[in-house]
């Protein structure tokens, strides 16, 4: 995600640059240059951050059946993590390592910023010949001199009086004018875009702007001719980024923008062509997010869609009972756990793309999360990140309606072929097995509807653990099979996710209302 992000960024920046580069850099509204390039270096990395999402509502109309509990007499893929194995590395997925090195450079960069502007710091210091307030007098053979650094003016001493005078007044337009910040947000912005070659222009229009801005300031009193022969004379390249020389090379661009005639103010009218280039970055960056909602009606016209149950001791964790409550029947809190397999140094399997199962387990179960939280059910996640969690600490411990442990399958090394779609598992091991055939039962009929990707027809047997000692009513549910290109096609679609997370939902809430 961070790459795609980073590549949506660049080309951000290479839009605003190239028309900067042709409709601006020449125009002579300095301030006006100087605003545009640093909203739109904010609007490359906004941009791609910004999601819009779209809700469109599903209804199926249908009547309900019961579903018959049956079981499939195929083996089951899905095995037990064991704490004691030996883990076998997974082999690094090229994204990750291009993730990794993109990170180890972006961290050595920011280090030689830091240590960059310490060492100019240092040399003002060790050359200081005398300071008055900000303005800081420095011996003749210092490499830190004609110049200004964050809020401070660095003067070489041997200057005469007017050249002094000239070099302070256009130093002092840096300091006041706060060019210091720009410096330090677009270098900022080139640690983070290091890769990308359109930054550095990006700098360096930055540091013309800054000194356009400058010299205008201080042709408002000096004499262009005397002040254009002592930038020539005090020209040098320049030693730091992070500092304005008073004069470096190269000064062709510079000398001619301070002879160029001011342009009409009917040219600003060209900086409104910019609202349709951010319209077409809008379009073509910003992220998209389609909500599918579906609503089942039932023949009685009930839509599924918030859930209310009661109390009722048909299950030992999922009851709270007052004995001193005076009501028949007390409402309860639907809460659903909701486990996303594997994590941490359990990888489990790696998809046809390189995604590996315990993200793809997590970014499921945080839809599904999301599906849940708007029907007004309670959800409790086993982990939120990428973490360990041993099999018995995924167990419910407080009261919950359900447990449901969401996998991919895969087909193991010189295994037979694994299903290609949608498997629900339950075990038959578990002391209360009725009820959790019950809820497989019901979130298995509502799976049918699912269009796009097959579904098993009955349920599974397995002895896991979270299936075998839960106290919860446990099912897990294999979304797709990871190893099989068709399927992983499907479900790495997150409009087709979300269809199966709220038919999940379904057939919890038909489960729920059993108490009723």
């Amino acid at each position: 995600m961070i790459l795609l992000y980073l590549l949506k960024v660049s080309a951000c920046t290479v839009i605003f640059f190239i028309a900067y580069h042709f409709l601006l850099s020449k125009l002579t509204f300095f301030k006006l240059n100087r605003l545009f390039l640093l909203t739109a270096l904010l609007f490359s990395f906004a941009i791609p951050a910004l999601t819009v999402e779209s809700t469109r509502e599903i209804s199926v109309n249908h009547q309900e059946t019961p579903v018959k509990v049956a079981y499939s007499n195929e083996a089951a893929f899905e095995q037990d993590f064991n704490d004691n194995q030996l883990i076998k590395d997974s082999p690094t997925h090229w994204s990750q390592l291009i993730v990794y090195v993109y990170g180890a450079v972006l961290l050595a960069l920011i280090f030689r910023m830091v240590i960059m502007m310490g060492i100019v710091q240092r040399s003002i210091t060790k050359y200081k010949s005398s300071q008055n307030g900000k303005l800081i007098l420095v011996q003749p053979h210092a490499q830190i001199k004609n110049c200004s650094f964050l809020n401070q003016i660095i003067i070489d001493e041997s200057l005469t009086k007017d050249e002094r005078d000239l070099v302070i007044q256009h130093e002092s337009a840096h300091v006041t004018q706060g060019h210091a910040v720009d410096k330090l947000l677009v270098n900022l912005a080139v640690c983070i875009l290091w890769f990308n070659p359109i930054i550095y222009f990006w700098r360096n229009a930055i540091d013309h702007n800054h000194e356009f801005l400058a010299d205008q300031e201080t042709l408002k009193t000096a004499d262009k001719k005397a002040y254009a022969s002592l930038l020539l004379n005090l020209a040098m390249p320049s030693s730091t980024l992070l500092a304005h020389r008073f004069s470096k090379l190269p000064l062709k661009k510079r000398i001619m923008m301070l002879y160029k005639k001011p342009n009409s103010n009917m040219k600003k009218l060209i900086y409104f062509s910019f609202i349709p280039i951010i319209a077409l970055c809008l379009l073509a960056f910003v992220n998209r997010k389609e909500v599918i909602v579906t609503k089942n009606v039932a023949d009685n016209g009930n839509y599924f869609t918030h859930v209310k149950v009661y109390k009722k001791d048909y299950f030992k964790t999922a009851t709270v009972l007052d004995p001193n409550a005076k009501p028949a029947f007390n409402e309860a809190e639907v809460v659903l756990v909701l486990d996303a397999g594997h994590g941490g140094r359990d990888a489990a399997s790696v998809a046809l793309d390189g995604q590996r199962e315990k993200d793809m387990n997590l970014r499921a179960v945080n839809i599904l999360k999301e599906e849940a939280t708007k029907r007004g059910i309670k959800i409790r996640l086993t982990r939120s990140g990428d973490e360990y969690v041993s099999l018995r600490d995924r167990l419910p411990i407080q009261p919950a309606t359900a447990f449901i442990s969401i996998h991919h399958n895969a087909m193991p090394k010189n295994g037979s072929l694994a299903f290609g779609g949608i498997e629900l598992y339950v075990s038959k091991l578990n002391k209360n097995i009725k009820i959790a055939e019950e809820l497989g039962a019901n979130i298995l009929g509502k799976l049918k509807q699912v269009k796009g990707t097959p579904v098993q027809n009955s349920l599974k047997d397995a002895s896991l653990l979270v299936l075998r000692e839960s106290q919860t009513p446990a099912v897990l549910i294999e979304l797709g099979n990871i190893t099989d290109q068709k399927s992983l096609d499907f479900i790495t679609q997150e409009s087709n996710l979300r269809k199966i997370s709220n038919l999940i939902l379904d057939g919890f809430v038909l489960f729920s209302k059993r108490g009723c």
